[in-house]
């Protein structure tokens, strides 16, 4: 073969070669290579969101899932503020100032308004919270806390758990206050507190609302958590929603040797948020205080 043909069939599979390498490269091939180019793709998805393996940089109160190689927080605090205004107060009928302007401003807005906004929260105002409330299945009392000013976006007080006030007190001239995120209870005349303790209660139940006492019973036993209990100066106000047993204030459980079964130092510690099953724990001498004071008929307001 002359020289001349040895180069043209040594640039024939040189060209030969090359355009194999580069079906390959483009993933067009088949086992092994094809395989690396998957693979390659996966990295890259990886790669684009956060790291799963990386150390956590959320803020303090969220928590986070990997999804899709994308990092997603949810906080366990209080949606953000969203509105071009807020407010830091509770607000009710009578109340005025900027901040009144800023709520009627967003009701307006939301359509539950008609009238001009001002700075006066009147008849017009309270009825137009009241529809905002009951169309976001919110309590629907006419005032605007903190839970009804986040759903509005426009809350930018404090984001913990805030204290009973006398706002929270119930209609009738003698009722009770149950905040079990604060593991207290309350009770109140005309719409003060009068007289704040220490609680024990369970997690998710009862939920926030307005009951009325129906039943008082100054010795009842419980079988309910699976043990036989005591416990005395029993007012109940609302019912279970799992099965449907009776809900009220009562004195630390005892057990069968008349043990209470919690420390009575426990109470309000939050740490023991859940011993109860549904009724709220209080102290024997409070559970007396609370029996003397509240009638059938009279109300308890859960806020939390």
């Amino acid at each position: 073969m002359s020289r001349s043909y040895r180069m043209l069939a040594l640039a024939l599979v040189a060209v030969l070669f090359m355009a194999g390498l580069a079906k390959l490269v483009d993933g067009g091939g088949s086992g092994s290579d094809g395989a690396s180019v998957a693979s390659a793709t996966t990295v890259e998805a990886t790669d684009a969101g956060a790291d799963p393996g990386a150390a956590s940089t959320l803020a303090p109160g969220e928590v986070t899932d990997i999804v899709d190689g994308d990092q997603e927080t949810t906080s366990t605090t209080a949606p953000p503020q969203t509105a071009a205004c807020s407010i830091t107060e509770v607000l009710k009928t009578g109340s005025s100032g900027d901040q009144v302007a800023c709520l009627e401003q967003q009701l307006a807005a939301a359509g539950y308004l008609t009238a001009p906004a001002d700075t006066t929260f009147d008849a017009s105002t309270d009825t137009a919270v009241r529809a905002y409330q009951t169309a976001k299945a919110l309590e629907v009392d006419g005032i605007v806390g903190r839970q009804t000013a986040q759903a509005m976006g426009i809350w930018a007080g404090p984001l913990g758990p805030m204290p009973a006030t006398n706002d929270d007190c119930p209609s009738t001239p003698r009722g009770a206050i149950v905040d079990r995120a604060n593991q207290r209870g309350a009770l109140c005349e005309n719409g003060v507190i009068t007289y704040e303790f220490p609680i024990t209660t369970a997690w998710s139940q009862p939920d926030p609302g307005t009951y009325p006492v129906y039943a008082k019973d100054l010795n009842a036993s419980s079988t309910i958590s699976g043990s036989y209990s005591t416990m005395t100066h029993f007012v109940a106000f609302t019912r279970g929603k799992y099965q449907g047993a009776r809900i009220a204030f009562h004195s630390m459980p005892k057990d069968s040797n008349g043990n209470y079964l919690m420390p009575l130092d426990t109470l309000g510690n939050p740490d023991y948020r859940g011993q109860s099953s549904g009724c709220i724990r209080v102290h024997p001498d409070d559970a007396a205080k609370i029996w003397d004071w509240l009638g059938q008929g009279d109300e308890v307001r859960v806020i939390s």
